[in-house]
């Protein structure tokens, strides 16, 4: 099965895990600092695995659609938008 993983990955460098949400872990990691994580789909796991065994490294990049913006303003206590006083 690794053979699979590896023509994936030299083929298509892009790995799509669709709509996660970031999530606290601990609210005290440190000094303080609060721990957040976003969980990988269980449905990949041993494409995960795959990539845990062998170290390789991963870059994530965090795409913010704009109706996940619209959500967050309905929250109490958020802070006011850059240009807003």
């Amino acid at each position: 099965m690794s053979s699979m993983y590896e023509f994936v990955l030299k083929t298509s460098r892009v790995i799509d895990v669709g709509e996660r949400n970031v999530v606290m872990a601990t609210k005290d990691y440190g000094r303080g600092k609060p721990r957040f994580v976003i969980n990988l789909p269980t449905t990949r796991n041993d494409l995960w695995v795959y990539l845990w065994e062998r170290k390789i490294p991963v870059k994530v990049f965090i795409e913010i659609p704009s109706e996940g913006l619209n959500r967050g303003e309905s929250r109490e206590g958020k802070e006011p938008e850059r240009g807003q006083t």
